[in-house]
């Protein structure tokens, strides 16, 4: 089976949200804790945070596009509407965990709650009153962008819920530090997806063939701290036609392929682009 680098998406979908994730460091843990005891102190959550180059070019894009501003104001409607139902429970802070914490549906059944490429808002579904509302989210929506490219700082605090507090109160009350590790080792981060967070489905299916060094250092399976070293050593370029490759880009090339008697070591693995690395094929270039 080929990696989700090479196939460039993940193969498992949404089963790859039942795998679990690491735990929390304690020192990651505690930072929480207190953002939270600020939360129920101060009474709102959320908080000011200096705005970088990558959200303010994000933010400047999003000004000039009326269907990314519409979306995100109908997203904030709907919040809204579902933040009123669990005031509205009897043990809001119930809800909102059952919320976050619930367990996800069979596999079979399981489906993502919104689309990955938004299609076109139906306004004709919306009442007058819906429409609206929708406008006022809008301008609300333009200057608060306005606002934080011109003072180059992101205010996303907003007051306290009940639902929020109730969780919160809980959360501090039963937060012990002894309950999460100073530290996980670097061997299970290498399971760690960098996209979704969980621990991938793979390694919960290991072939014996990948569970000794020498088989691996045979087999077509690189290790990851000898990826980072060449990615290091080549200087992320490609060792064919000089391109330079972001993160997502890479691609690890056996000079001499597996099929030929190659190994995985490092001297036999190279950065190529995904073009050059499908043109060679099985050859031998060294």
């Amino acid at each position: 089976m080929q990696a989700c680098w090479e196939l460039k998406y993940c193969p498992y979908g949404p089963l790859v949200e039942q795998s679990p994730l690491l735990p929390t460091e304690r020192s990651s843990a505690v930072e929480h804790n207190e953002y939270v005891k600020r939360a129920l102190k101060n009474n709102q959550i959320g908080e000011l945070k200096k705005l970088d180059e990558e959200s303010r070019r994000l933010y400047e894009q999003w000004l000039q596009d009326d269907e990314v501003l519409a979306w995100q104001a109908l997203y904030e409607m709907r919040n809204e509407i579902r933040d009123a139902k669990k005031a509205a429970a009897d043990n809001p802070g119930e809800v909102l965990e059952d919320l976050i914490h619930g367990e996800l549906p069979p596999i079979h059944e399981y489906r993502v709650p919104f689309e990955v490429v938004p299609t076109n808002i139906d306004f004709a579904s919306l009442s007058a009153e819906q429409k609206k509302l929708l406008k006022k989210k809008i301008r609300e929506r333009k200057r608060a962008l306005a606002v934080a490219l011109r003072t180059d700082v992101e205010d996303n605090r907003k007051p306290l819920d009940n639902a929020r507090r109730a969780l919160f109160v809980k959360q501090v009350r039963r937060f012990c530090a002894d309950d999460h590790p100073e530290r996980v080792p670097e061997i299970f981060r290498d399971g760690e997806c960098n996209i979704f967070g969980h621990i991938c489905p793979v390694f919960f299916a290991a072939e014996a063939i990948t569970e000794t060094s020498t088989e691996r250092r045979h087999g077509r399976y690189i290790p990851f701290p000898v990826k980072m070293r060449v990615v290091r050593r080549d200087n992320h370029t490609c060792q064919h036609c000089g391109k330079h490759l972001a993160d997502d880009e890479v691609e690890f090339d056996h000079k001499i392929p597996i099929s030929k008697g190659g190994s995985s070591e490092e001297h036999n693995v190279r950065l190529t682009c995904y073009e050059c690395n499908r043109d060679k094929k099985d050859n031998i270039e060294i």
